[in-house]
């Protein structure tokens, strides 16, 4: 009997163990698609000056990225329960790290839009199978799972700048994408070597994969995503159009999800409307962080003189606090519940968000600081007890399809927030060369953009509470 109990703790502890080196390998993997969109975003003023290019045009480094997330997540997360979990997240990371070497030696704007969209297709392999993975190696603690992976895009969010700034300081532009490559090769041995290998076995068929489905909803993307860039007055028209195409397309999608045997997504994952308004809130949360991110470096850059390694380490302070956030967050949801986190967390983004539009116009950048430190840690918040919520909620064979909306959601919040609010950012400019506005037309622009993020977050957080208190499911 002493012999069996011996077993079973030998058994408890390998376990534990082997579940830590997972989430460990999945958090190391998580760094290269979040630093794929933070690094880059530091080195855009200095991008936009090598190519003597438009802030539209720059923009489209990050868009570019995004739109190739958006588009291949969810059939990514179809083939990872087709074909494993495990060879789909190695794909995406080689897929990645290939691509950053293309980025790296590029020549003009276009081959490196070109390779970002390549890094793209890597990063919706990556991101598509680590949720999946980490609420299955951690099914009790998922609150906790999901903290850590969120303080490790946070600080993946951290580096870049920091390191952006740095590496654009001493070396160049292209030693970011250097940088990158040598992660994901790190990345790909590490978790080659600990993700169980039981992961590698099929579970469904080649056939069963929905081609048509990822077109439709790939070509909805691209119409949404270009109908987001297209700012300028003059062409409210071709928005409009473009919006509508995108709408129509989105709605063959709906109805060949519909009539399709095996579906990209399943409709009836749809079913909960406290998800659904979740959901919904987690695009918006996303599309005010990258507006941030995205805005920030411009307003820091020609606002106050800004630059370099010092722009980097401002950047940096933001995600820096939200990794400090992640974990302890994940640590409320398993004691007070996804509830009382979300609203906690939505609170603190729409007075964090209000800060963020006037404390740098009144205190400069101590006020900038100063908002980063209400808004950042309240967007830590929310995320993890939303993808516990949403997580948890799903069956262990629509685990992968939780992932992949979750991520879905994500990505169209981050693009939007890199299209729509940088566009509403730049029509309020005097011309496309930032660099010529004046200090009082750069905190109008800026004030006003910030403004409009915190009324999408104040509806949320009206909404959240209304379904919220009269669905006691979400504990």
């Amino acid at each position: 009997m002493t012999k069996e109990l011996e077993k079973s703790h030998q058994d408890q502890e390998q376990n534990k163990s082997s579940s830590k080196t997972t989430l460990f390998s999945l958090a190391c993997a998580l760094l290269m698609p979040t630093l794929g969109v933070s690094i880059t975003n530091v080195a855009l003023p200095d991008l936009a000056h090598s190519f003597n290019a438009s802030i539209s045009s720059v923009s489209w480094l990050v868009i570019s990225y995004l739109v190739s997330v958006v588009t291949f997540i969810i059939g990514a997360a179809v083939l990872g329960d087709i074909f494993g979990r495990k060879p789909l997240l190695l794909l995406g990371i080689g897929i990645f790290s290939v691509a950053s070497f293309m980025c790296a030696i590029s020549v003009n704007l276009s081959m490196l839009v070109a390779a970002r969209m390549i890094q793209g297709l890597g990063a919706a392999l990556l991101l598509s199978q680590t949720l999946a993975l980490a609420s299955s190696a951690q099914p009790k603690k998922i609150g906790s799972a999901m903290g850590l992976l969120s303080t490790t895009a946070a600080i993946g969010t951290a580096l870049g700048p920091v390191v952006g700034g740095f590496l654009l300081e001493i070396f160049g532009w292209q030693s970011i994408f250097w940088t990158m490559f040598a992660l994901g090769c790190v990345s790909f041995s590490l978790n080659a070597l600990f993700i169980p290998n039981a992961l590698l076995k099929l579970s469904g068929r080649y056939k069963d994969y929905d081609f048509l489905g990822t077109l439709l909803l790939g070509l909805a993307c691209l119409l949404y995503a270009l109908s987001m860039t297209l700012h300028s007055p003059m062409l409210t028209t071709s928005n409009l159009m473009l919006l509508a195409g995108a709408a129509l397309v989105f709605t063959l999608f709906l109805i060949r999800q519909h009539k399709c045997k095996a579906p990209l997504i399943k409709l009836t994952f749809f079913h909960n409307k406290l998800r659904n308004v979740t959901l919904a809130a987690n695009f918006f949360v996303d599309l005010v962080a990258m507006s941030t991110l995205v805005i920030g470096p411009y307003f820091l850059t020609y606002r106050f003189g800004v630059s370099g390694l010092d722009l980097g380490i401002l950047m940096a302070i933001g995600p820096f606090l939200s990794a400090c956030s992640g974990y302890p967050a994940g640590k409320l949801v398993d004691l007070i519940g996804a509830k009382r986190v979300m609203f906690l967390g939505l609170s603190c983004m729409f007075i964090g968000i209000l800060c963020f539009a006037f404390l740098p116009i009144l205190f400069g950048l101590a006020g900038y600081i100063a908002a980063l430190f209400v808004l950042t840690p309240g967007r830590q918040m929310f995320l993890t007890s939303n993808h516990s919520y949403v997580m948890s909620g799903a069956a262990q064979n629509e685990k992968g399809l939780a992932s992949g909306v979750l991520n879905l959601v994500k990505n169209l919040g981050l693009m939007t927030g890199a299209s729509m609010m940088v566009g509403v950012f730049a029509s309020q400019l005097p011309t496309e060369n930032i660099a010529v506005s004046t200090r009082q037309e750069l905190e109008a622009a800026f004030t006003s953009t910030f403004i409009l993020a915190s009324a999408f977050i104040g509806v949320l957080l009206l909404c959240v509470y209304w379904v919220s208190a009269r669905n006691n499911k979400l504990k």
